[in-house]
Formats: C-alpha cells, sequence, structure tokens
C-alpha cells in the first residue's frame, strides 16, 4: 500500500465549504469494482474544548449531572470538520450522504483535560466489499500532552451491487437478548427536534436527520436519529452502571431510530463490564446494541 495523503490544519476546518462540496460533487454512491483505495491521513494540531458546547452535548443527550468528566462519546462529535474533509477528499471514493453508519469501537484510555489543548487524527485506508454493499473504515483518534487519550474506529455502509449474490438472504431483524433480572429500563422520548439539535451541536447535517421530506429522498419514510445521538443517549441512560474512561465501547446500529417516537434504553452487568441495547417500544426489535468493557 503506498504512503498516505497527510493533511494538515491548524485548528478544526470549517464545514460549510465541506458541505457546498459535498452537494456538488460528483461521487458515486457506490465505489465501481476495482477501485483501489489511497490512504490518508488528517490532523487538526491544536483543538480547544469549549465548556458551553460539552453542556450542549450533554443538554441533547440528556447526560445527567451526576455523571462526571467528558461524555464517552463526546469527542465524536468535535471530530466531525475532519471527518467532513476527508469525505470530500479525492482518496475516499463515495458519497458521504448515501453512507450509513454500521458499527463503532470507541476506546476511552485516559482523563480528558478540559482546559488543555488536543491533537487531532483522521486515518482511511479501508474498504471492504460485502454481499451487500461495501464497508468503510476511518479510525479517529485524540491525543492530549503527546499521549493518546480517545480513539475510535467507524464503520460506514454504501448499499451496492458488488459482491457474491449466490445464497444470499437478508439479515434477520434481531432482538434484544437481556436477562429476565438485573436489568435497568429507561424510556427515551425521540422528541421531533431531536434530529436539529443534535445537528447544531455536531455539524452533521445529513437531510436523513432532519426533515421526512429530506429523509424520503435517500429512501426512508421519516426522518431518523443520528445513531451517534442514539448511542450518547444511550450511555447517558447507563451512566449510573459503567465508567467513562478506560472502557471500550463496541456499537452495532441495527434499526433506524424514527422521530418523532419512543424507544428502550435496557443497560445490564456482566462480567467485564455491561450490555446495552436500544429497542423498539414493541417486540424489542433492536434499534443498537453495545458492549462496555473495563480495559
Amino acid at each position: 500500500m503506498s504512503s498516505p495523503t497527510k493533511i494538515s490544519f491548524a485548528r478544526r476546518p470549517s464545514m460549510v465549504p465541506a458541505y457546498a462540496r459535498v452537494l456538488l460533487g460528483r461521487k458515486p454512491y457506490s465505489a465501481p469494482d476495482g477501485t483501489r483505495i489511497e490512504p490518508v491521513e488528517l490532523e487538526a494540531r491544536k483543538v480547544v474544548l469549549s465548556a458551553a458546547h460539552i453542556r450542549k452535548y450533554r443538554e441533547v443527550c440528556a447526560v445527567p449531572p451526576s455523571a462526571q468528566g467528558l461524555p464517552p462519546a463526546y469527542l465524536h462529535v468535535l471530530a466531525m470538520p475532519l471527518h467532513m474533509q476527508l469525505f470530500v477528499v479525492k482518496n475516499f471514493p463515495v458519497k458521504v450522504l448515501g453512507l450509513i453508519h454500521l458499527r463503532n469501537t470507541i476506546r476511552v484510555l485516559a482523563p480528558v483535560e478540559e482546559r488543555e489543548p488536543l491533537r487531532l487524527r483522521v486515518f482511511f485506508d479501508t474498504m471492504r466489499v460485502t454481499d451487500f454493499g461495501q464497508e468503510y473504515d476511518f479510525t479517529t483518534s485524540f491525543e492530549q500532552n503527546g499521549s493518546v487519550v480517545w480513539e475510535e474506529v467507524s464503520t460506514m455502509f454504501a448499499r451496492g451491487t458488488s459482491g457474491p449474490k449466490e445464497g444470499n438472504k437478508r439479515p434477520v431483524i434481531e432482538r434484544s437478548n437481556h436477562p429476565e433480572n438485573g436489568v435497568l429500563t429507561d424510556t427515551l422520548d425521540v422528541a421531533d427536534n431531536t434530529g436539529w439539535r443534535y445537528a447544531r451541536v455536531s455539524g452533521d447535517f445529513n437531510p436523513i436527520h432532519l426533515t421526512a421530506r429530506t429523509a424520503q429522498m435517500f429512501g426512508f419514510k421519516q426522518a431518523v436519529a443520528h445513531g451517534m445521538w442514539s448511542m450518547g443517549r444511550c450511555l447517558a441512560s447507563a451512566s449510573p452502571r459503567i465508567p467513562n474512561v478506560k472502557i471500550q465501547i463496541d456499537t452495532q446500529f441495527k434499526l433506524p431510530v424514527y422521530i418523532p417516537s419512543q424507544a428502550l434504553a435496557r443497560t445490564w452487568e456482566v462480567p467485564g463490564g455491561a450490555e446495552i441495547s436500544m429497542c423498539t417500544m414493541k417486540g424489542d426489535r433492536l434499534h443498537l446494541a453495545m458492549q462496555v468493557r473495563t480495559l
């Protein structure tokens, strides 16, 4: 594999020019057969935390006052300007507006000092062809005082026609396998302004999250909540039973969470950590499943 293309910014870049390039760009929704991935590495050398922005994130994800420190998924939203820069460089082969967030792994390695600047890096070099489309991984990390304090691997999915077809079956709808006892259950209200509120905090104004009309353009019957909002909201619900540092959080996103709606968050302890599920109000069909493990 060739050496990565490196792009460096002194601070987090503005997302406005990147959005314009996303809207006007002509990338395909699915990479053509034979596409060769060229790695790219982006960095923002100095990222300064904002107490006001952290407070807004805590409000939109309903993080309780008792949950101390930086919410485990917060730094994902701080990385969004660099994610947008990744999506518009020529090395990233497909349109971001058609992508679905499939999986996510976050490792919170050390406490983050809110008054100290961080260094942000995003690296991309992976595409996998599956039975149903293409998967793209990119890695995000934050350093503080020379050490990595937080890192994430996000997997995005592009529907496509590539890959083997014989014998394929659509995946079954998964259901929560929570135990009968010892489960913390919380009813989550997904208000009709959830998409807009999280977009203003994260900078992710993907139209599938904003209105029913714009979501229908991408095949959804109504607006759907950001996957990372669902994740942050479930982590907030589970905060009495999980630490927020020295943990690994593995998340699989399942059925979309429609706006407005209600959902159930369930948390139960297991050896080494906790399991979290977000389910529909009827039938326990999964919106997401999370495993939290101590490091």
